[in-house]
This record gives C-alpha cells, structure tokens and sequence, in this order.
C-alpha cells in the first residue's frame, strides 16, 4: 500500500489515521447498542457519549445522523455482499442461503437500519447511485438472478427483481412480523422466500 505525503515524516500523521479508525468504529458501534436500546433518543450527542467521544469530535467525521447511520447500513450490507459473492449455492438454494445471512443480520443490527429513511423511491436512488442502495444491489444481484434463471424468468430485467426484493425483505416489515406476528426466522425466510417468488412470476408473466 501506498502512503501518501513525505515518507520522512513519522509518527503524527499515522497516530491521527489510527485515530480516525478507532473513533470512527467506536461511533458505529455506539450507533448499534443506542439503536437497539433507546432508538427514541438515537441522536448524534446520544452517539458519541456512548462512543466517549466528544461531541465536536463526532461531528468531525459524520455531519448529521443521518451519515453516521448511512456508514453503519453500509458495514452491514457489506456483511452481506461478502456472503453472497462467495457463497458456492446456485439457484433457489443460494437465494435462501442469502436470505437467510440477511435475516441474521437484521436480528443484530435490524434497530439501526430501520432509522435510515428516504423520501426517494428504490430505484430513483439506484438510479442515482445512492450509496447504499448500489451495495445492496450488489449483494442480492448474484442470488436474485440465480433464482429468476431457476425460475426461468428474464434475468435481463434484473432491476424489477431487485425493486421486488427492497419491498418484500425491508428491515422494518421483517422486524415487525418477528415482533408482531411471532415468526420465527425458518418461518419469515420459507414464507417470504414463497411470497418472493409468487411477486416474480405475477411480474415476468402477469
């Protein structure tokens, strides 16, 4: 790897890179615990005293809550992208496979996610090249393919499919019916995974 500036310089510029990293990770994991403890007060002066952080210093890195919040869905979804490219499954198996780290993920960040809100549409953001609306693509473009070529629907409007994926497996509609509806995560992942599938085909050939 590169370094950028003198290379004769030491100490300094690296302590203040490590720095950068740790309050950064410290803010996005106060993000998390916040989130899921107290989400009425997720504020960024709430973030950064569990972080331990000074509030000046939290905002040297992430203007609003709405940044910081936009970094942590991107660390997660990043989660999911990493399993979805490397996973050896095809078809409906690596769907479900997918689904079901997606499903995990949720129940441990799931509270986080639900806070980030936009007042664009999927695909006008995709469009836009929203980012974490092109890494969630990225992680369901593998799997949801996989699965419309099993299904034998047209992989080259892949796009529908995904806008199909970010109504059916929202974070908010998930933890409700975890909460409300009592489901399990093998009940949630066969009964959506089914509604998902029943979506596509009223699409392709409605």
């Amino acid at each position: 790897m590169s370094v950028c500036g003198d290379a004769g310089k030491s100490g300094p510029p690296r302590r203040l890179r490590s720095d950068t990293r740790r309050n950064r990770r410290r803010l996005l994991q106060a993000v998390g615990e916040v989130a899921r403890e107290t989400p009425n007060e997720l504020t960024m002066q709430a973030i950064a005293t569990r972080a331990e952080i000074g509030p000046a210093t939290a905002y040297r890195y992430y203007s609003t809550i709405e940044d910081v919040l936009a970094a942590y869905s991107l660390g997660v979804v990043g989660e999911l992208i990493e399993y979805s490219e490397e996973c050896a499954l095809k078809g409906r198996s690596l769907f479900e496979a997918v689904l079901g780290k997606w499903l995990e993920l949720l129940e441990e960040h799931g509270a986080a996610l639900t806070q980030l809100r936009s007042r664009r549409g999927y695909l006008e953001r995709l469009h836009a090249g929203a980012d974490t609306i092109v890494a969630t693509e990225r992680a369901w473009r593998r799997p949801v393919s996989s699965l419309l070529d099993e299904l034998g629907l047209p992989t080259d409007q892949l796009e529908y499919a995904l806008f199909l994926s970010n109504i059916i497996f929202d974070p908010r509609e998930i933890g409700d019916l975890r909460k409300e509806a009592k489901l399990s995560q093998s009940e949630i992942a066969a009964r959506l995974t089914a509604s998902y599938i029943g979506a596509l085909r009223g699409w392709f050939q409605g």
